[in-house]
């Protein structure tokens, strides 16, 4: 029973600090802007994606602990963006695209790759689910692979979108635009 206890005491706990950063991001309050509250997901995935990229260099029990929650986040908080971006974020932009903006096959594109990363996150998180009930070692150094891959390519893409789409949704979006995406999302949430 001490040893149970002093395993607890060793536990990294949040700093101060991160939980709050961690509140920050999850403010819901409506002085902050959907466009804002979309990049406070994508804060989330870009830290998410650092959690992913380190499983290789953690200990397979501590892997089968962090299971679940990156199991959850990929079934709900992933999706959530991803849906945000598409019902809310790209409608609206498209619609004040100008004429030499040629960014109509870009959003079609982002739209696809989501589709594909969809698919991935949920198989990635059956496959954590999995090793949350524990599979041998040779699975788990497989599971690690690919949710680092699977962040690697979140990066990419978060990366791509904060260079093409973000900035011109800045610009372009209207008090108006925010407005009705805030109601939408509310709707959606």
């Amino acid at each position: 029973m001490d040893a149970n206890r002093n395993i607890q005491q060793l536990r990294p706990a949040p700093s101060p600090a991160m939980l709050q950063i961690l509140i920050a991001l999850h403010n819901d309050s409506e002085a902050i802007s959907p466009l804002e509250m979309l990049v406070g997901q994508r804060l989330n995935l870009t830290a998410f994606c650092a959690v992913l990229n380190a499983l290789p260099n953690v200990a397979a029990p501590m892997v089968r602990a962090l299971a679940p929650g990156i199991a959850a986040f990929l079934r709900q908080d992933y999706p959530t963006m991803l849906a945000e971006e598409e019902n809310g974020l790209l409608p609206a932009l498209r619609r004040r695209l100008l004429l030499g903006d040629d960014l109509d096959q870009v959003i079609d594109q982002l739209i696809d790759e989501h589709q594909r990363d969809r698919q991935q996150a949920s198989s990635l998180a059956s496959r954590c689910e999995e090793v949350a009930t524990g599979v041998d070692d040779d699975d788990l150094v497989v599971l690690c692979a690919a949710l680092r891959s699977f962040a690697e390519h979140q990066r990419r893409h978060l990366a791509w979108e904060d260079a093409t789409i973000l900035p011109l949704a800045q610009v372009r979006l209207t008090a108006d635009d925010l407005a009705r995406w805030h109601k939408a999302m509310c709707r959606r949430n």
